[in-house]
């Protein structure tokens, strides 16, 4: 009966049952966590995963060491202990030795092109129309698949970020691109969208990859990280990520980048 009594408590407090079974340990230290620069995603101390981890932090009362690095230092430091957390990884199997990862939003790459370029084929046929690609990005299956056959004839520009690429497209050097939502919102405005560029989806068939929240294993046990997971999956379903996503990206795009939660 008493437990039936703190249950009702906490829906009468407007609080997630779940939330009671969900508390995270935070440890006697701060927690070391990394951002990276790109796009929406953060940007000058703003963005989609700024947000994320302000709504972690005030669920979960744990004080945070924060600092900006490049994406590769991140997994390097990830790895060697030097690091705790991280924002919008991707799980693989070389990850999964070092870390635990908690998904709160998937996002797709779309083609970015001057018109007309509805489908890879068609691009292919405008001999003299040339693509950016950020070197050592990976894409999805149909469009690396893509960029190969474009390497085959010359016609692909390296760049070392996005921020290049875009550049380049904006300058006419090049007639197209692949970005995910939140990269092209920051570097084209609406206005481009609407008529100097278009967006489309090459891989329909293809779903979007998930990105999550990045847990070192040298800080966290299983344990810790399902209940990190729990907290993830709360914004998720609660409404809250999808208002974080809306505060920053079109209503339909938002929608796009949901996950549903484990």
């Amino acid at each position: 009966m008493r437990q039936m009594k703190s249950w009702c408590v906490l829906l009468l407090l407007g609080l997630p049952v779940s939330a009671a079974h969900a508390a995270v340990d935070c440890g006697e230290k701060p927690v070391r966590l990394a951002f990276y620069e790109f796009g929406l995603l953060y940007n000058n101390g703003r963005g989609i995963d700024k947000d994320v981890v302000d709504a972690l932090r005030q669920r979960t009362g744990c004080r945070f060491e924060i600092s900006v690095m490049p994406r590769a230092r991140i997994w390097q430091d990830l790895e060697n202990g030097a690091l705790d957390m991280s924002v919008s990884g991707i799980q693989n199997r070389a990850r999964d030795r070092f870390a635990w990862f908690a998904p709160y939003m998937a996002l797709k790459n779309m083609a970015v092109t001057t018109p007309p370029s509805a489908t890879p084929d068609a691009f292919l046929k405008r001999d003299k129309a040339k693509w950016a690609a950020v070197r050592a990005f990976k894409h999805g299956e149909t469009a690396d698949r893509f960029l190969e056959q474009m390497r085959q004839q010359g016609r692909v520009i390296d760049v070392p970020d996005v921020a290049s690429a875009f550049t380049l497209l904006k300058a006419g050097r090049v007639e197209g691109m692949f970005a995910q939502s939140p990269v092209y919102r920051l570097h084209l405005q609406a206005a481009d969208l609407s008529g100097r560029f278009t967006l489309t989806d090459w891989a329909s068939q293809e779903a979007p990859v998930p990105h999550a929240l990045i847990l070192s294993k040298s800080r966290f046990t299983q344990s810790q990280a399902e209940a990190w997971q729990k907290q993830v999956n709360e914004l998720v379903v609660d409404g809250s990520m999808l208002r974080i996503l809306r505060q920053h990206l079109p209503a339909d795009e938002a929608r796009a980048q949901m996950l549903t939660p484990r």
